[in-house]
């Protein structure tokens, strides 16, 4: 199986061997770019590690980049020979969606919520840090409750750079002292205690308001970066989402 994660910033491509990830390739999500762009991409990628056109049967996408899913959806069919199952939250019936509109639910939120339930089967929110940092409840039922969404890290850091002249871009490590002693430690400090402490806030709020214990699901390409606050996680997993993507692909044939 192959399945696309077409973000905002990357757009993620898995390989399966079964419910095995053999492969994974990291494209950026380029709007303006044609779709030769990430078809070279993905054809060497595979040319480069053996991966056979014929091996890939299903072919699933998750998309919040709506210019960006016919290049995806044309790949599958002209250079696999595959028509893309391209996720749809509110008409899969795998998961049930208790919000005001569920088609609004982005499709990563949903596959994130699929595999992280299949995992724990109990209530839990699923913390994803990428261009958006989310914060996803999924009910002992299996329901998506509702979402929290705020900027994410390097969105964040991207806007103070844009809004400012004299700040300069900085790398996302943490410092010793939350009390910066030039620009680049200032805003370090600032940035990450700053996204450690809202993470920690959040999640005691949601918490708070569930009034029951949660399974607390960590996934995203910077949940790393604060990696002080890991222990408030149950599990953390960069490739949840293609994991979900995989499993989304799987019982939608059934």
């Amino acid at each position: 199986m192959i399945v696309f994660d077409i973000g905002n910033t990357d757009t993620v491509i898995g390989f399966f061997e079964g419910e095995n990830i053999i492969n994974k390739l990291r494209i950026r999500s380029l709007k303006n770019e044609n779709s030769i762009y990430f078809e070279y991409r993905i054809l060497n990628f595979m040319l480069e590690n053996n991966i056979e056109k014929r091996d890939l049967l299903t072919a699933v996408i998750s998309s919040v980049v709506p210019i960006l899913t016919p290049f995806f959806v044309n790949f599958c069919e002209k250079f696999l020979a595959i028509k893309p199952i391209v996720v749809i939250p509110a008409k899969s019936g795998l998961l049930q969606v208790n919000i005001d509109m569920p088609e609004e639910l982005g499709s990563d939120l949903f596959v994130n919520s699929l595999a992280a339930f299949e995992f724990v089967k109990s209530d839990c929110v699923v913390v994803d840090f990428g261009t958006a940092l989310t914060f996803t409840l999924v009910s002992e039922g299996g329901s998506i409750e509702g979402v929290t969404i705020l900027p994410g890290i390097k969105t964040a850091i991207k806007s103070l750079f844009s809004q400012t002249s004299l700040l300069p871009e900085v790398r996302l490590e943490k410092p010793s002292s939350i009390i910066g002693k030039n620009s680049m430690h200032s805003i370090q400090a600032g940035i990450i205690y700053g996204y450690e402490s809202m993470v920690l806030g959040i999640l005691s709020k949601i918490k708070s308001e569930i009034g029951k214990p949660l399974f607390v699901y960590g996934t995203g390409g910077l949940s790393a970066v604060l990696k002080d606050i890991s222990s408030e996680f149950d599990r953390i997993d960069i490739d949840l989402t293609i994991k979900g993507l995989y499993l989304y692909g799987k019982k939608t044939q059934v």
